[in-house]
């Protein structure tokens, strides 16, 4: 059976009222039910599940798809682990090939857990682990921290973990693969930790992926080391303490990113358990969206200065890329000469305060370019023109970026025209490519270079060609983007020399010469929209009628999107109106703000209104 008809045979054993009743009450609500949202607080219920099309969504917080995608926000996991777990669940008997890599997944995690369960009784109970029990007491941890972690001990010793997996039954090949192990110069194969305070590394939904290692004082070797990347582990998408800390960051509604392994731990001895840490500073898309699936806001607490560090500042402008990332992201200033670990056991009001002066990243880099400069001299405030303009080009949201113009005017004392004007000219740090997803990594994300919703309209428009006929020629789409319209006016021009029985769910040849055929550019994002389908291949196909319902939908919801922002720039330009006391302007302003928001209902009633054309 093929991947996608497993899918199904899983949908039709487990209705989806059963599956989200599990977490929702739900209320009949006509032909589908109703409740409210678990991924976001509200009071009325806009949570509503689709029997017919066993589906959800969510009106008030926009998210949705079928049960898999339930199960994914719901535990944090990936498509692979949703498909295993519905599996079981619905007693459908997965392929060979699935069956054999969950086989050997199952295999490496049994060899780590094995492992921290040893590294925990050596800690704990031999003459070996007393030195870094000693270290650990310094510290100031307590057992129950411990305890939570499950931190335990790898003796400054060649290979007694290898061994003693080896006499349970576990391969050479798979202690390297779970790595736990690397090869020998020898022969065979030695540990990969020796000498280090074991920190366990585990999912969303607390499966073990992997290690971190704090060498003990006085050893030789790197103060922290990780493990590698294998089928389990993958740093970029990887947050320590992620699965004791999501329930906290729903709670406060903000995730706060450390270093490293000590500070998340003395954050949650301090009752600060909404703490997780990116293992390093080079904190990852893969990390911020991992993140703000429990919370819209991310604050970092780094011990090192961002802004002071340009290797760091730029390459965590280029991982976030010109887009919602940046908008989502703050930071946390540590007073000089302390880490978060100490502040927060020295001072942990002082913590308190600086999480709630958190500033946005880009005010933060434009007030740290100001203070390095001599704003007295003209060379001092070009040089903090110049680099604030740069990292403005990072900022999507028009209205956002007009504030931070005004910001930096007040800053160098220059005219936000004139600055307007040099930031259309500034260069935009240019983000590199993502590397490729590893096996098991995806779950169908939107392409880096679209939203959701336009990802999911150009997707539909891609699978089902003659959709594309329907799209309203006098109005070039909501699309915000310039690639957007593009691939949506080839799509049409596409579609208007198809009949209406070709390629209804266009896959193959036809498909692939289509994509081949556009510019490099537009090309890309087909070719990332198409990757994205395939790894979310939960996804059932659609009849016309439906096909054609769910993109008139995301149509309208992004024109919604589009309206939101024209009202935002008019808000601003009516409170300049207001404070120049222009009536003939003020008038003019509340007269298009009235058009807009008329226009915003008239596209929101729409969206709640069944209809049979997108015209």
């Amino acid at each position: 059976m093929t991947s996608s008809g497993i899918v199904a045979d899983i949908k039709s054993r487990l209705p989806i009222v059963e599956l989200v009743g599990e977490t929702v009450a739900l209320k009949r609500a006509g032909s589908a039910y109703k409740g409210l949202c678990p991924f976001h607080a509200e009071k009325t219920p806009s949570f509503i599940v689709t029997p017919d099309r066993e589906s959800w969504h969510c009106f008030g917080c926009g998210k949705g798809g079928d049960a898999f995608t339930f199960l994914m926000e719901r535990d944090g996991v990936d498509f692979r682990e949703a498909l295993t777990r519905l599996a079981e669940k619905a007693g459908v008997e997965l392929s060979a090939q699935s069956a054999r890599e969950d086989r050997r997944r199952r295999r490496l995690r049994e060899a780590l857990e094995a492992a921290i369960a040893w590294y925990r009784e050596v800690l704990l109970r031999t003459p070996q682990g007393e030195r870094a029990r000693a270290y650990l007491r310094e510290r100031g941890f307590t057992d129950e921290t411990l305890d939570r972690f499950s931190i335990g001990y790898a003796p400054n010793l060649w290979d007694p973990l290898s061994k003693r997996l080896g006499a349970r039954g576990f391969s050479d090949e798979e202690l390297v693969s779970a790595g736990l192990a690397g090869p020998s110069n020898r022969g065979g194969i030695i540990d990969k930790f020796r000498g280090r305070i074991i920190i366990p590394i585990r999912d969303q939904s607390g499966k073990a992926v992997g290690l971190g290692g704090r060498i003990l004082p006085g050893l030789e070797g790197p103060k922290y080391l990780n493990s590698p990347s294998t089928p389990l582990f993958d740093k970029s998408r990887t947050l320590f303490a992620i699965d004791l800390a999501k329930s906290s960051i729903r709670k406060e509604k903000l995730s706060v990113i450390v270093e490293g392994y000590t500070d998340v731990m003395a954050a949650h001895q301090a009752g600060f358990t909404n703490v997780v840490a990116s293992l390093g500073t080079a904190l990852t898309r893969g990390q911020v969206e991992l993140a703000t699936r429990y919370a819209d806001a991310v604050a970092l607490a780094y011990d090192v200065d961002l802004a002071g560090e340009a290797a760091t500042q730029r390459g965590l402008l280029e991982e976030l890329g010109p887009d919602a990332a940046v908008s989502k992201v703050r930071v946390i200033r540590i007073p000089a000469g302390k880490d978060p670990d100490e502040l927060i056991r020295t001072d942990p009001d002082a913590w308190r305060r600086a999480i709630a002066d958190a500033k946005p990243v880009i005010e933060y880099f434009i007030d740290r370019a100001a203070t390095e400069a001599d704003l007295s001299t003209i060379a001092g405030r070009r040089d903090v023109t110049g680099r604030s303009l740069a990292i403005l080009k990072r900022v999507g949201d028009r209205v956002e970026r007009a504030l931070y113009l005004q910001h930096l005017a007040r800053l160098v004392n220059v005219e936000e025209r004139t600055l307007g004007e040099a930031l259309e000219r500034a260069p935009v740090i240019r983000r590199s490519p993502r590397p490729g997803r590893m096996p098991g990594n995806g779950s169908g994300a939107p392409s880096p270079s679209l939203g959701t919703l336009e990802s999911e309209a150009l997707e539909l428009m891609l699978r089902y060609p003659t959709l594309a006929t329907e799209l309203p020629v006098d109005e070039m789409l909501p699309f915000a983007g310039a690639v957007a319209r593009q691939l949506a006016s080839a799509l049409r021009e596409r579609a208007a020399t198809m009949s209406q029985g070709d390629g209804q769910a266009d896959q193959g040849a036809a498909l692939e010469a289509f994509v081949g055929g556009l510019d490099p550019a537009t090309g890309a994002v087909a070719r990332e929209l198409l990757e994205a389908a395939a790894l979310d291949s939960g996804e059932p196909a659609l009849d016309p009628v439906e096909a054609r319902e769910v993109l008139r939908t995301c149509l309208l919801r992004l024109r919604v999107e589009r309206l939101d922002e024209a009202l935002r720039d008019g808000r601003l330009l009516l409170e300049e109106a207001q404070r120049e006391r222009d009536h003939g302007r003020l008038e003019e302003i509340e007269q298009r703000i009235d058009r807009l928001g008329r226009e915003k209902a008239d596209a929101t009633r729409a969206m709640h209104t069944p209809a049979t054309s997108l015209a």
